[in-house]
């Protein structure tokens, strides 16, 4: 064995070998596993799993584990530990697919099922109350005999493993809370003998002199191999207490413990003098690689751009002196810290694989996992779906791991069926059967995936708008609806009710990238006309264009949105609709400033009602003034402008009965708070604004000369003024979503705008469910759009 070798284990005593075996294996397999050299090969994996553990390199222990269940995938202790591991990285969502796969093997009781369970509900659902609990606990006037049995009784069951750990690490901080922590910890201990966390812990809540006694006899210190707790060691320690002739501590020895001296520092944060002690054990010690590998560590920590490029230097003069294999391991290590997965498989492909260790094999299936993961993200971020299906589909070694059993799934979920629909109510005052409109709406859309990057729409929206029955003794000026008088004997009483109801229809496909959709309004609506688009979104930077060639229904009344009907002579006329291109372009110009700009063209058309011309543009700041995981609050700006060639916004045959002012411009000032708990999700936004506008005159009976005369000739208007208008205007905007399970999610939104003559009011719920195992929970919440409000 060489003076310098990398971290390993060496074989432990057989009865300690099997007595763990029979802890953490399956029945029947530790007997079948102790008899063969891969035995060996598990025991030493699992140790180095703890090793890196140990030194917080979760990315290596994660690694020596799924080793072992390549040779076992059903080790209890390994697929415990991997999600232990996922769980000290924040990946809850990972945790819990290793806990469904040790559960679906070892069933619930199982300890190492049990376990697991435990520390997912204390990073879950349990985790606010384990904080108030440690609050309180260490609050000056806490009753600790009431909180004593709320901590230990938080999960309802007996504590074990790391759950029992966290919460007896918060009772140890005072005395009778740490006498109630070593019973327990005693008592996991005498249950699970083989488990040296309980010992540990409970070694660390001793007295100080039993703290002593207790590291004394832990076994081994850091040897010249990098490892910890090895026999051998024990033999070392041994030897090297006993008297000899020069009682001077080797160079190796100093440095050994100048970096445990180092190693304290630099947890404790004080990383330039862990460097100093670093730099003392590599002069003592210039060819030893895990020195230098600690120092380089320290380094690369430290995070300046000096440091960085020391840190390559340190190993770079270490290979100049020592070109052997723990060097180049040591220096690969370093490397892939450092981003240069490249280099590091160069150092270590110098060497024949046949001399590789364990940890340069782990190294280098971790490096190409890393770049495997790469490369599925950045198809990801794409949107190849695609693509990342076929890689997907190929032979891999990491088929089994989270991540990527995680994105199967998630493509899988592409293409499975889903529903989203909703129930949609929106009131706007007017007089009864002309402006006024009440309208209702039961969209519903059918959704499901051609491949993994286009998905197909049906959309079967049920619409009934209603303005009421025309009041016509209250009419007057040759009727604000239609071609007669007020008075007309000629009217037809059947035609005064302008109350409709049809369906809004259409299909289309979508990727990240575009959506194509056409449709059109059928059913007993005056005036039926196709509608559809062709949308598109580019990101850009960190922002992003939509570009939109569309023709849309006008919304605002019964006769711009689906016709109405002339009382007097049965004929139809409105059904505005908008045909033009829009452009929305987002950015945000700090962390905490936000941009969009919206520019539109349109033409709009109807039945019997003259062509249009409207654009506008828009204007949005948003400023972050409040933000913290789950919360953020932001103050607005929004200056709009918007400007029609005729004003076209009366309801007399020939008018198109929508707002279409020749000037308008408005400043509102909205505020936002938008939320999300795990399963809840909200936007609230309050607005303030003050608008000015210029309406031209315009003719009531602009496409029919003969009814403007017909009108003249009773003394009746033929022709609306305009004139100049705005004032201030307030709304309220809410909504939120709720997800039930998975694959189901509830919500409802509400709106209320009020200005000079302008008062809608709109509430939706909806529902959107997936016929697969989970819909994705929309943050912050995304309600169903009617096919009519595209």
């Amino acid at each position: 064995m060489s003076k310098y070798s990398a971290p390993r284990v060496v074989a432990w005593p057989s009865a300690f070998v099997l007595a763990v075996a029979a802890a953490v294996w399956p029945t029947g397999v530790a007997a079948t596993v102790a008899s063969s050299a891969s035995y060996t090969n598990w025991l030493a994996l699992h140790s180095q799993g703890q090793y890196w553990l140990e030194r917080q390199r979760l990315d290596l222990a994660a690694q020596s584990y799924n080793r072992i269940l390549l040779m076992d995938p059903e080790n209890a202790s390994a697929l415990r530990w991997q999600g232990l591991i996922e769980l000290r990285r924040g990946e809850v969502q990972a945790a819990q697919l290793w806990y469904k796969r040790l559960l679906a093997v070892h069933g619930a009781t199982h300890p190492a099922v049990r376990e697991l369970a435990q520390c997912i509900e204390l990073a879950t659902t349990q985790r606010q109350r384990l904080a108030e609990l440690k609050f309180q606990w260490n609050s000056p006037k806490a009753d600790r005999s009431k909180l004593l049995a709320k901590l230990t009784g938080i999960l309802g069951e007996p504590l074990m493993g790391d759950a029992a750990l966290q919460v007896y690490r918060i009772m140890g901080d005072t005395p009778e809370g740490r006498s109630a922590a070593r019973v327990g910890l005693q008592q996991l201990q005498n249950q699970y003998p083989q488990d040296t966390r309980y010992a540990s812990a409970l070694a660390a809540l001793a007295p100080a002199p039993a703290v002593l006694a207790a590291r004394g006899n832990a076994v081994g210190r850091a040897s010249p191999s990098g490892s910890r707790n090895e026999p051998e060691q024990q033999t070392q320690a041994q030897e090297a207490s006993t008297p000899q002739a020069d009682p001077q501590p080797s160079a190796f020895e100093q440095g050994d413990s100048l970096a445990n001296q180092a190693d304290a520092l630099a947890k404790a944060g004080q990383l330039r003098e862990a460097v100093g002690l670093l730099d003392k054990a590599v002069v003592l010690n210039p060819d030893y690689p895990w020195f230098r590998f600690n120092l380089a560590g320290v380094l690369i920590d430290a995070g300046e751009p000096a440091d960085l490029s020391r840190a390559r230097t340190v190993m770079d003069q270490g290979l100049a002196l020592n070109e052997g294999r723990e060097m180049r391991f040591a220096s690969a290590l370093i490397a892939t810290r450092l981003g240069r997965t490249d280099q590091a498989l160069a150092l270590m492909e110098a060497v024949p694989r046949t001399d590789w260790t364990d940890g340069m094999s782990a190294l280098d299936k971790r490096i190409r996992y890393g770049e495997y993961r790469a490369q599925l993200a950045r198809m990801q971020d794409e949107g190849q779906y695609n693509a990342m299906g076929r890689l997907l589909s190929q032979p891999t070694p990491w088929r089994a791991e989270p991540e990527v059993v995680q994105a199967r799934e998630e493509l899988t979920r592409r293409v499975v069926p889903r529903v989203r629909m909703a129930y949609d109510e929106a009131t706007i005052a007017g007089s009864p059967g002309v402006s006024g409109i009440r309208s209702r709406e039961i969209p519903v859309q059918i959704e499901w995936g051609l491949d993994f990057e286009k998905t197909a729409f049906v959309r079967l929206d049920q619409l009934e708008a209603r303005a009421g029955t025309v009041d016509v003794p209250q009419s007057a000026n040759f009727a604000q609806l239609g071609t007669t008088t007020a008075n007309d004997p000629a009217i037809r009483q059947n035609l005064l009710s302008q109350n409709f109801k049809g369906q809004v229809l259409g299909v289309g496909v979508q990727t990240g990238a575009l959506r194509l959709d056409v449709g059109s309004t059928v059913g007993d609506l005056p005036v039926n006309s196709w509608v559809g688009g062709v949308q598109w979104r580019q990101s850009i930077g960190d922002g992003s264009l939509r570009l939109e060639l569309a023709r849309r229904m006008v919304s605002g009344s019964v006769l711009s949105s689906t016709g109405a009907i002339d009382p007097l002579t049965g004929q139809a006329w409105g059904g505005a609709r908008r045909n033009g291109v829009s452009a929305v372009y987002y950015t945000p110009v700090t962390p905490t400033l936000d941009f969009v700009g919206i520019a539109r063209a349109n033409v709009i058309t109807g039945r019997h009602i003259p062509d249009n011309r409207e654009l506008n543009l828009q204007g949005i700041l948003s400023k972050t003034v409040f933000q913290r995981p789950g919360h953020k609050v932001e103050l607005g700006a929004s200056l709009f402008l918007w400007s029609f060639q005729r004003n076209l916004r009366f309801y007399t045959y020939g008018q198109g009965g929508y707002y279409s002012p020749q000037a308008f411009a408005s400043l509102t000032f909205p505020v936002t708070w938008t939320g999300r708990t795990q399963a809840w999700s909200w936007r609230v936004q309050a607005g303030v604004g003050a608008s000015e506008s210029r309406e031209d005159a315009t003719d009531l009976y602009p496409l029919d000369p003969q009814l403007a005369l017909a009108a003249a000739a009773q003394g009746n208007a033929v022709r609306n003024a305009g004139g100049p208008g705005g004032g201030i205007s307030t709304s309220l905007r809410a909504s939120i979503e709720h997800q039930l399970t998975p694959a189901w999610a509830v919500g409802a939104s509400g709106e209320i705008d009020r200005s000079e003559g302008y008062n809608p009011d709109r509430l939706s719920v909806y529902m959107k469910f997936s016929l697969g195992d989970r819909f994705e929970f929309s943050a912050p919440p995304e309600s169903v759009t009617p096919y009519s409000r595209f």
